[in-house]
Parts: C-alpha cells; structure tokens; sequence
C-alpha cells in the first residue's frame, strides 16, 4: 500500500556523494536491528531484507521529530478492510539521515498513521539503506557451519531475487522479520503445479504489522521441496476471509478434499486477484533462515550470499 509513493520518492533520489564503507556487521537475535540518526534525533528500528532502499516509520516517532511530508503528493489516504480503522494516512519524503553509521545522504522515508513496528522500535529501515558495500548479518542461534548460496538479486537497487520456475518468474524475498515463509495465490499455484507443495486445508493468522493480522492457509512441501537450493518448510499463504470460514467449516464438520466447485479456493489476498496482473512472490522468513548463521547483502555482486546449515 506504500507502494506508489516510495517509487516517486525512490525515482528522484539523488545519489549519496559519500564513499560507501566496506562493511556493516549486525546481530540477528532473532531480528536485526540499527539506529537511524535523522535532524532532531535518533530512532531505533529493525532492519529488514523484503524492500527497496527505504525507512518505514510509525506516527509517533515521525511527528516528535517534526517530518514533514512532500508537497502534493507525499500524502494520501489508503482504505482496505484489513487496515486497522479501515483506513491509514501515508506520508513521505526525503529525509536526510545517517543509517548504522555509515554517512548522511538522502533517504526515502514513509510514516503512516498506524504502527508498523511494535516498541521499543520506532520502524523499519531497509539493508539496501546503509551505504555500504556488504551488510553482513549473523545469525547466533544457528548452527556452524554449513553450505554457501549465492542468488543474485533481481537489479543494483532491488532486494527481490527473481527465480524462473514452471515458465513464470518467481520474485523471492528474503525477511528474518517475519517467523514463517508467505506468498500469494498465484506462488503457491505454481508450487502446485510443480509438485513442491500441496495444501492443508489448516487455516492461521500472520501478521506483517502490530494490530494488523490476515487468514492463511498452511502448505505442506514436498519431500526434499528446494527453491534456488534453500528447502522449504513452514510456508504459508495468504487467501481470502472466504476462503478461511469455508475451511473453518469444514474442518468442524469434519469434512476432508477440496471443494470441486470453488475454481478461487486458494485465492489470496484481500480481494480477488483478477487475470494475471500479480507476480507470484514468496516471502522466506525465519523458519528458513533461522537456519543461517550469515545472511549477506553484497551490493557490488548484486546479490545475496547465505551460509546455511539446514537438517539433512
């Protein structure tokens, strides 16, 4: 929902005139975090994986230190049935900030009138936002050792990987803020149709943000089930409310299989994807990197290098 305004803000940033430093270490435990320091003051935030180059605040934080949003179009109002209230203010701009320590410069900055860190965080920052060559992240509740995998990110400026799978593009992103891995419809059809994962019919909650929470659906991978050579285990995805009080209602009848007649049974999301306009994604999340003692950005190889020791 962030979408649009972080593409304009993104499209006119300047570049930092700074020499990147060499590298950034941080600590997973079980989510990375840094400090951002902005004109009027500091803000502790978690670091995530999932985005472009970007700070995601909460309200609070941002009016204390007196943001201002971009004339004309660094506010506006989103309604979905999801938000919280129905509704939520977005505003943004460029702020100028010191990411980790690694030097002032311009950066994408989006607050919104709901939270989306719970405290002591004040938001999310983006590892792409640290002007540094390599953002190195060790994970010390996972085991030694392990395996090298190295995925090249989808361009210079993006965090999704893209991998090609049953002749589609599959637009995969990496976040140790989320405990489980999650995609949409059109992903989780494609592992379908693959035979990597098939469906539960048990449905869940998960929830991207404080006080905003949506229906899933667990999958059951495959034996051995891999995607670019990281396994899959606890992955879920999203479906409608629909969905989740049909399954709800099977389940207490006590009712197993699919439902013959329902062609958008796995349909996700909070309405109903129409065509094909929506790439399938899958969002990894800690079920598999927990997994990982070091997860790094390397943004002079355009890419994401991971050193995992999974079970055999």
């Amino acid at each position: 929902m962030t979408r649009p305004l972080l593409f304009c803000l993104m499209m006119a940033a300047a570049p930092s005139a700074a020499k990147p430093v060499p590298l950034v270490e941080l600590v997973a435990d079980p989510i990375p975090l840094t400090s951002v320091q902005l004109k009027r003051g500091a803000v502790d935030v978690r670091v995530s994986l999932g985005f472009d180059k970007a700070l995601l605040l909460n309200l609070q934080p941002a009016q204390a230190l007196k943001l201002k949003p971009f004339p004309l179009i660094g506010k506006f109002k989103v309604k979905n049935p999801q938000i919280p209230g129905g509704e939520a203010v977005i505003r943004g701009n460029f702020i100028s900030g010191d990411v980790g320590g690694t030097g002032a410069q311009k950066l994408p900055t989006i607050w919104i009138d709901k939270d989306v860190v719970a405290a002591p965080q004040q938001g999310v920052v983006s590892a792409l936002a640290f002007d540094a060559e390599r953002v190195r992240i060790r994970n010390l509740r996972a085991p030694a050792g392990g395996q090298t995998y190295r995925l090249a990110r989808a361009g210079k400026g993006d965090a999704e990987v893209k991998l090609a799978l049953g002749g589609e593009t599959l637009r995969l992103i990496f976040d140790f803020t989320s405990e489980r891995s999650v995609m949409n419809a059109r992903a989780a059809g494609l592992l379908e149709r693959e035979g990597l994962a098939r469906r539960t019919g048990r449905v869940g909650l998960w929830s991207p943000v404080p006080a905003f929470a949506v229906p899933v659906e667990a999958l059951r991978p495959a034996p051995g089930a891999r995607l670019a050579g990281l396994p899959l285990y606890d992955p879920v995805v999203r479906i409608t409310r629909a969905r989740a009080q049909e399954l709800d209602a099977r389940a207490a009848a006590g009712i197993t299989g699919d439902s013959e007649d329902d062609p958008d049974a796995i349909v996700v999301t909070a309405e109903k994807e129409k065509g094909r306009g929506r790439e399938p994604w899958i969002l990894i999340g800690r079920d598999v990197l927990r997994f990982c003692g070091t997860v790094e950005l390397d943004r002079p190889g355009v890419a994401w290098v991971l050193s995992c020791q999974f079970p055999a």
